[in-house]
């Protein structure tokens, strides 16, 4: 059965309008999967696969320097292993090797810019970062890991996670899943989530609730930063 679109006309044509106009480089996307099969695999259900797909696609046909790859998650686990996907759908944003950029789950309502925003930051090689918090940043010297769990409704979680996606590409040491929590009940409960935007860096540090950009750059320095001997 044919998916019905995603976004409405008038967003894909204002989209356009916005690539047109503020993409220069090109930005590479890649969409982990699941190619849909007459039989049901336990463990392996994706409902919101085949919608996140129509999204990615209705997004890279906005704009001829979108780069969109296409990855199925089980048929193809080595390529999942190599570039750390963890879970579907999956959207990895950028060209480092691996990517250190992920948003797991649909990125609908308010999480629909966070995709937008970074790929106009990718393309025209700016940060929404401060110069104080990039500086910073650079400090940091050992692998950190963050995660913001988000949802479609909150405004607040979305703006966070366009930060916190935008702080990986200030040092190589960092990377950063956005995660769509209502694709992920399981993992919520996991997770232990109780408020949205929720921040974990090296499953260490939780930040819940409105985070002020300085303080979440003070608590990534406290996970990533050794200090070195003298």
């Amino acid at each position: 059965m044919t998916q019905p679109a995603v976004i409405s006309p008038q967003q894909r044509n204002q989209l356009r309008r916005t690539f047109r106009k503020d993409l220069k480089a090109p930005v590479k996307l890649s969409l982990f999967t699941q190619i849909p099969s007459p039989i049901s695999i336990p463990g392996r259900d994706c409902p919101t696969c085949a919608q996140a797909e129509l999204l990615l696609q209705e997004v890279a046909g906005a704009s001829l320097k979108i780069e969109l790859s296409k990855h199925d998650f089980y048929a193809d686990p080595e390529t999942a292993r190599n570039l750390k996907v963890e879970r579907i759908p999956a959207i990895l944003m950028g060209d480092d090797e691996p990517p250190r950029m992920k948003f797991y789950g649909i990125p609908l309502g308010h999480q629909m810019a966070v995709i937008v925003e970074t790929i106009r930051s990718l393309s025209r090689g700016v940060s929404p970062l401060a110069n104080d918090s990039r500086r910073k940043l650079r400090q940091v010297n050992r692998p950190t890991h963050l995660q913001i769990v988000v949802s479609p409704e909150d405004q607040t979680s979305a703006e966070t996670a366009y930060k916190v996606l935008a702080a990986t590409r200030e040092n190589p040491n960092l990377s950063a899943d956005a995660i769509q929590i209502k694709d992920y009940p399981s993992l919520a409960r996991s997770l232990g989530v109780q408020s949205i935007p929720l921040v974990l860096i090296n499953d260490l540090y939780r930040l819940a609730g409105p985070i002020a950009e300085t303080e979440l750059v003070d608590q990534i320095l406290a996970a990533g930063v050794v200090q070195q001997p003298n």
